[in-house]
C-alpha cells in the first residue's frame, strides 16, 4: 500500500483480504497488518527467493537502497519460476548440442 505521496507504507496480502471477520466496506489502510517485505533492485534472483521463502510471501516490492519508501517494481514467486525455467531450457539446449557434437566427432569418416 502507498501513501499519497506514493511511499511503501505496508501491504495487505489475499489472506488479508480472503478474512471472513473483515467489513466489506474496511478501508484498505486497515487491513495493513504488517510493514512491507522488500527486496532491493541490486539483489540477485536467488536473492529474492530466499527472502520470500524466509518471510514466507510470495511477491516482494522491489525497492532502491538509496530510496527504500518508493516501490521501483514487485518481483513475484511466477516470475522468478519462469526465469528459472528460461534458464533450465538455455541449459539443456546446450547440453544437446555437445551431445551431438561430441557423437559426430567420434563418428569416422568412412562410417559418415
Amino acid at each position: 500500500m502507498l501513501n499519497a505521496k506514493s511511499d511503501l507504507v505496508g501491504v495487505v496480502t489475499r489472506r488479508d483480504l480472503l478474512d471472513l471477520d473483515i467489513e466489506l466496506t474496511a478501508l484498505v489502510a486497515d487491513l495493513v497488518k504488517r510493514p512491507a517485505v522488500v527486496i532491493y533492485d541490486d539483489c540477485s534472483a536467488r536473492e529474492a527467493a530466499d527472502h520470500m521463502v524466509r518471510e514466507r510471501v510470495g511477491r516482494l516490492p522491489v525497492v532502491s537502497r538509496s530510496n527504500p519508501r518508493r516501490v521501483i517494481g514487485i518481483v513475484s514467486r511466477s516470475d522468478l519460476l519462469e526465469a528459472h525455467e528460461r534458464r533450465l531450457h538455455a541449459h539443456h539446449r546446450v547440453e544437446r548440442t555437445i551431445d551431438l557434437a561430441a557423437t559426430l566427432a567420434w563418428v569416422r569418416p568412412t562410417d559418415r
